[in-house]
């Protein structure tokens, strides 16, 4: 017989903290938790396992919310725009550059994907 396998203590990350922490403010300023979930365009049961900081969100997931709540991933995570622009200019990047970029190219996902549901499947 095979050795029973001990589960894994839950792995929580410091940045799963934050994002738990952070959504359960944002919940608070929006009327609660059944106000809020729809915004965030999560399905409840991984809203649920965020917002407990056992989730493990990918990036794409945090700027899916991020962008649902219109705000960056930087915003979501409670970091101040001044904090991103002085962290990016160390690298030579320009925030605002960037920020347009991003909503750009979020504009144009959603755009199509808008002419992606819309189109009919031949029958």
């Amino acid at each position: 017989m095979p050795p029973v396998r001990k589960p894994l203590p839950v792995d929580h990350s410091i940045l799963n903290e934050m994002l738990a922490i952070r959504l359960q403010q944002l919940e608070i300023e929006n009327g609660g938790m059944e106000a809020f979930l729809p915004k965030t365009g999560l399905a409840r049961g991984t809203y649920y396992t965020i917002v407990r900081g056992i989730g493990n969100p990918t990036l794409r997931t945090m700027e899916r919310i991020a962008s649902s709540l219109n705000m960056s991933v930087l915003e979501l995570l409670g970091f101040e725009a001044a904090d991103a622009r002085r962290a990016l200019k160390k690298s030579g990047v320009d925030y605002d550059e960037l920020v347009s970029a991003i909503g750009k190219k979020n504009r144009a996902d959603r755009g199509l994907a808008r002419q992606t549901r819309s189109r009919k499947l031949p029958t």
